[in-house]
């Protein structure tokens, strides 16, 4: 199948060779004819027409290849065509006057549009209608809407957008914000470096003269802002030892010492009184911690569902205590022994204090006096 393709493809290529060749002779038997006919002429011209070289001269000092347009190309069996197109020029964003996140600031829009406009030679009436048109919106009116003598140099509307649209931030309260920044989390050291230079540029266009070591006050803040505790002791270490180091420098050795792991690793320096069997026992809990598993979370889980149930147990046991009757010794245990705040015993025969019920006067004829009596018999005489 792919010879068969290759064949066609070279009949095709040979046929279009034999075509090419036809369309030169073709023309330069044209070419031959203009000549002729271009030479006569000129003999029966006058002096001063002679003088002048004709239109037709060019043309016969070109190629035969440049005189006309050689006609398209069959496409040969089999090959498909890509047509690629390239702008001649770069295309310039818009501007409307809106400044959604994503967006250019009216700043970083000025900044591009003078480089677009820069590249194409043209007078400033011809770059201000281009400037408009390049605008959207209420920005578009905004300009509209001004006089002429307003509106005719790209200068003038640079100078009106960036007043209306431009930061309107003080430049205290702009390096507040450059030198309150702190990397976030899960943001990268190159996205932190980027808000940055972004604050650092909006301070610089409200005060160029701000700071007399831009880079170097930029190059302290990325150090002392970092997330990672290891990495700014790092830092600054190199800061230390290199003070000639470039905000461009520190960022990149910060970049690779994440990417490659540069942690402090290799065991601390033991003392001597520690024995080898300690050493061995802290580095298996170590190992132990280390390998300990992601699900962390379902062992907590299981080690409270089992207190849970040994809780359980414990409060029904004690329901079942309390639930139950008491043992014969309290049912079957006598009145307890009165006394007075002097300590007096008081009678349960006859409730009268200073004696008891053996003692007692009263004598024992009633059945409550017999029944108190027999169950005070059955007591121990304590007194």
């Amino acid at each position: 199948m792919e010879e068969e393709d290759m064949a066609a493809q070279l009949q095709a290529l040979t046929e279009l060779v034999k075509q090419l060749q036809a369309d030169n002779s073709r023309l330069r038997e044209e070419v031959n004819k203009m000549a002729t006919s271009t030479s006569g002429n000129a003999g029966s011209s006058d002096d001063s027409a002679g003088q002048f070289p004709t239109p037709a001269t060019p043309i016969l000092s070109r190629p035969p290849s440049m005189v006309d347009v050689a006609p398209p190309r069959p496409t040969p069996t089999g090959v498909a065509e890509h047509y690629v197109y390239i702008p001649r020029e770069r295309k310039c964003p818009r501007f409307s006057g809106k400044l959604p996140p994503d967006s250019l600031t009216a700043e970083d829009w000025v900044e591009e549009t003078r480089r677009h406009l820069s590249a194409r030679p043209m007078s400033r009436s011809e770059q201000a209608l281009v400037v408009f048109d390049l605008l959207d919106g209420e920005a578009r009116a905004e300009i509209k809407f001004r006089p002429i003598s307003e509106r005719d140099e790209p200068d003038k509307i640079f100078s009106i957008l960036l007043s209306t649209y431009g930061c309107s931030q003080s430049y205290i309260s702009l390096q507040k914000q450059f030198f309150q920044r702190r990397q976030l989390e899960g943001e990268s050291l190159r996205e932190f470096s980027h808000a940055l230079l972004y604050l650092l540029e909006a301070v610089k266009r409200r005060d160029p003269a701000c700071f007399a070591h831009p880079e170097v006050v930029l190059r302290d803040q990325f150090v002392e802002n970092v997330r990672d505790g290891m990495l700014k002791r790092e830092l600054r270490r190199q800061v230390r030892l290199h003070p000639a180091l470039t905000f461009l420098d520190v960022r990149s050795e910060a970049i690779r010492w994440v990417e490659e792991g540069e942690h402090p690793s290799g065991p601390r320096p033991r003392a001597h009184s520690i024995s080898t069997h300690a050493i061995q026992e802290v580095e298996a809990a170590t190992s132990a911690v280390s390998t300990r598993p992601t699900n962390e979370l379902a062992e907590v889980k299981e080690s409270l569902r089992k207190q849970q149930a040994q809780l359980d147990s414990i409060i029904r046991r004690l329901d079942s205590s309390l639930s139950a009757p008491p043992p014969s010794r309290a049912q079957t245990r006598g009145p307890r022994y009165q006394f007075t705040l002097e300590g007096k015993p008081i009678c349960l025969r006859c409730s009268q204090p200073g004696h008891v019920v053996r003692f007692c006067p009263v004598p024992s004829t009633s059945p409550q006096v017999v029944a108190g009596a027999n169950s005070a018999s059955q007591q121990p005489p304590e007194n």
